[in-house]
């Protein structure tokens, strides 16, 4: 062990000499100054950065491009300034030197210019990127997802962080949003409705193990947790929207990565020097994969390695009248499970186990057409396709192998074909108006059947059926001046197969109280389709109990206050209401609801819109943003989740662990001129989601284990708390870097209880716990 540690730190001596030795790297800073809400270019505004007291700048061209260049390494503020805009500063702009470093600068334009009044730019990483969201969203960028420790570089994990949310399960990513069933997240990418785009996911639901987006590929997007614009629909919850980069259309650059989220490879370009278009790729393999096939390291799983790949990539094309891209989104992964049935200490005659197989496949292509009439009017296109297919395969075992029988098989798959178009048009400087219109066809199919030991089967899911979604939507924007700003809008959707219809009215509110605060509104009705396979569940008649099922509806309302006391310092605090109504819930089950929905669903019951819900809370965030080699996070939530089902009695909800505290932070160090050490630290601790308790029953068929409904969610697991931490070494040479990295999850070894099973033979409860200690490292190099 000394002789490592030893080889370690001389490699750490080493490099640091080789890296100052070489002397200071350089690399352009270069993109695109666009106005906010037309995305029409600016030009001759002027950009720049100051490096060590030194100006180096630009003016935009006739199509808003700009190039800084041999900007040394580092972190550097950009400014962009232009008479008539808002000032506009991006702050922490990373400068590697084996890739060149692309921004898009949206300005904002002004209601009134006053002649000889100097305005500082002042940091706006606290606003959206969309103009029309007012509360209850935030704007994270992928150098944060790679920075917070315990995200992985998964964005899902890092907005786990933010006030309002919680997902105390490390095994897998879903969002819990104030309580909501994370099955109300609306996933979005470049402006695309997409599928869960997370590995080992399960029909339905809306998170997984491992994201399937490359974070790598990712620019600063937008997360919202309620009340949010009318542009997004059919989700009561939050919408995760995020935008996938440009391809750099002026240089070939190329990414390799290993790491325990997989062994990753990347490229982005030019097609021709001649043309502006560019190309975006990144694929990943799962590294304990690679692991098994080459070492045997099965990590005492008996062979059940998580297996996964992944691809995505994106094609831009700039036309002369508009713009034309292309991205997809590939991934497939598979698992095998199988108790090992020779084991005489664990098993004995007449004990029947499990091999499980699982299978799932998924991809999306988009292609989005944006023609621009003028600098005022675009209509931007966009067709899309998606399918997701998963198989489960499900064997019992009896001891010793003496017998194998099928117990379940399961195929559900389903297709999805969509368009979108949507016309942006700026009246003037202080109105601007967007409205959409568009459809999603649905191809269905679900194959789901239990067989019991002599063979008979019982088909739970026999059916192969089409469904179409159409929707519309339009909202407002309304700047009364510098300071005030309203935007209403609606959105209504309306599903053919039930003939359910929803108009959803909602408005937001801004207003800059002074320079350094504003008061932040909305409110509005919001509803979300049923899951197919809900619609779609057969009883032993072979009819469908659910297809007349109504949408889920609710009315939120958000109040919000945000004051930045210093430059990089802010504190934000929101209340809101959100009240739940037409929810199914089981008149078999009368204690329970959708609303406690998640991984662990059971969707093969018939449901009836009788159901209420309510969330209710108020969230604040302390926040230090990356200054002086430093940041801090402090996001926190006090809140109820309530729910009423058949029975009418109030209960809580599975996800009301009523509060959260999450606390984050890290620290920079220059290790000479091209070697920066990043160390990431985080403290999150939350209430345990509630249980339903188990009760044994003995009858003539023997004794087994039920739920016990009388006592729903009264009870919760003991709270979760867990320290992690992260460190990152970015070394840049002449012309590549190079970065190492570092994660120390649950530091402190905490059992967090993952979920529980009741032992008949034992008669009392088993608990399974989320991961101990676990340390993670990888590297990464950009040429």
């Amino acid at each position: 062990m000394k002789y490592i540690k030893q080889k370690f730190l001389f490699f750490i001596l080493f490099s640091t000499l080789f890296g100052v030795a070489l002397g200071q790297s350089k690399q352009n800073i270069r993109g695109k100054v666009v106005e906010k809400n037309t995305q029409s270019p600016i030009s001759y505004a002027h950009v720049w950065t100051v490096v060590n007291e030194q100006v180096m700048g630009t003016v935009t061209d006739s199509l808003g491009n700009f190039l800084i260049e041999k900007v040394p390494v580092g972190r550097w503020e950009v400014y962009a300034k232009l008479l008539g805009y808002e000032d506009f500063v991006v702050s922490n702009v990373l400068v590697y030197s084996g890739r060149e470093t692309v921004l898009e600068i949206a300005m904002i334009e002004k209601i009134t210019v006053l002649e000889g009044i100097v305005v500082k730019a002042s940091a706006d990483k606290d606003l959206p990127l969309n103009n029309m969201a007012t509360v209850s969203v935030r704007m994270f960028s992928t150098e944060e997802a790679n920075r917070y420790a315990g995200a992985w570089g998964d964005p899902a994990r890092m907005a786990a962080n933010f006030a309002g949310v919680s997902a105390a399960n490390d095994s897998r990513n879903d969002i819990i949003i104030r309580g909501n069933s994370p099955l109300g997240l609306l996933w979005r990418l470049d402006g695309f409705d997409i599928p869960n785009p997370n590995h080992f996911s399960i029909t339905g639901s809306s998170g997984g193990a491992i994201s399937m987006i490359n974070s790598n590929q990712l620019a600063n997007s937008d997360f919202y947790t309620g009340a949010f614009p009318a542009e997004f629909g059919n989700a009561i919850s939050g919408v995760f929207d995020l935008k996938m980069r440009n391809g750099n259309n002026k240089k070939q650059e190329f990414l390799a990565s290993i790491g325990l989220n997989g062994v990753e490879l990347g490229a982005e370009g030019y097609f021709s020097k001649k043309s502006n278009a560019s190309y975006l790729i990144n694929g990943r393999y799962s590294f304990l994969e690679v692991l098994y096939n080459w070492f045997g390291m099965d990590f005492g799983t008996n062979g059940g390695i998580p297996k996964y790949r992944d691809m995505s990539a994106k094609i831009n094309v700039p036309l002369k009248t508009g713009n034309f891209s292309f991205i997809t989104l590939l991934g497939a992964n598979k698992i095998k499970m199988e108790d090992d049935m020779s084991d005489e200490e664990k098993w004995k005659s007449g004990d029947v186990g499990k091999k499980i197989e699982e299978k799932d496949y998924q991809l999306f292509f988009g292609a989005n057409y944006t023609h621009r009439f003028n600098p005022n009017t675009r209509l931007e296109n966009r067709l899309s396709y998606q399918f997701y297919e998963s198989k489960r395969k499900v064997d019992a075992v009896e001891f010793q192998n003496v017998k194998c029988w099928k117990e379940h098989r399961n195929t559900m798959n389903e297709g999805r074909a969509g368009w979108v178009s949507s016309l942006f048009h700026r009246l003037n400087s202080r109105n601007f108006l967007e409205a959409g219109i568009g459809a999603d066809f649905f191809m269905t199919s679900l194959h789901n059947k239990y067989y019991d030991s002599t063979g008979n089967s019982t088909p739970l899911h026999d059916i192969d059926k089409n469904s179409s979604l159409l929707k519309l939507y339009a909202q407002w924007q309304h700047r009364f001046n510098d300071k005030i700003m309203i935007t209403p809008g609606f959105y209504t959707h309306y599903y053919m197969l039930t003939n359910n219809f929803s108009f959803e009215p909602r408005i937001g509110m801004q207003w800059k109280t002074s320079a350094n605060t504003a008061i932040n509104l909305g409110t509005g009705l919001y509803s979300q389709v049923q899951p197919r396979l809900v619609y779609f569940y057969q009883d032993e008649n072979e009819q469908l109990p659910n297809k007349s099922l109504k949408f889920t509806d609710s009315w939120q309302a958000v109040a919000g206050f945000s004051w930045k006391f210093a430059k990089s310092y802010r504190i934000k605090t929101e209340i809101y209401y959100q009240y739940l109504y037409k929810v199914p819930v089981i008149e078999s089950i009368p204690q329970e609801s959708i609303l406690n929905f998640d991984e662990d669903f059971n969707w093969f019951i018939p449901f009836v819109n009788k159901g209420t819900g309510q969330n209710y809370g108020i969230e604040l965030t302390v926040e230090k943003f990356l200054t002086k080699q430093f940041y801090f996070l402090i996001t926190s939530s006090l809140y109820q989740s309530k729910y009423k089902g058949y029975d009418k009695m109030e209960r809580n909800t599975k996800f009301n662990g009523n509060y959260t505290l999450n606390v984050l932070g890290g620290y920079e160090w220059k290790l000479g001129k091209n070697i920066l050490l990043l160390a990431n630290t985080k403290v999150g601790f939350m209430g345990g989601k509630r249980k339903l308790p188990y009760l044994l029953v003995t009858d003539n068929f023997g004794m087994r284990v039920e739920n016990d409904y009388s006592q729903a969610y009264v009870k919760q697991y003991s709270a979760y708390f867990r320290w992690d931490i992260n460190l990152n070494l970015k070394m840049n040479f002449q012309k590549w870097s190079l970065e190492f990295f570092v994660e120390l999850a649950n530091i402190t070894n905490h059992k967090n209880i993952w979920r529980q099973h009741y032992d008949i033979k034992e008669q009392k409860e088993i608990y399974y716990y989320h991961y101990g200690f676990t340390p993670i490292a990888g590297v990464k190099v950009y040429f």
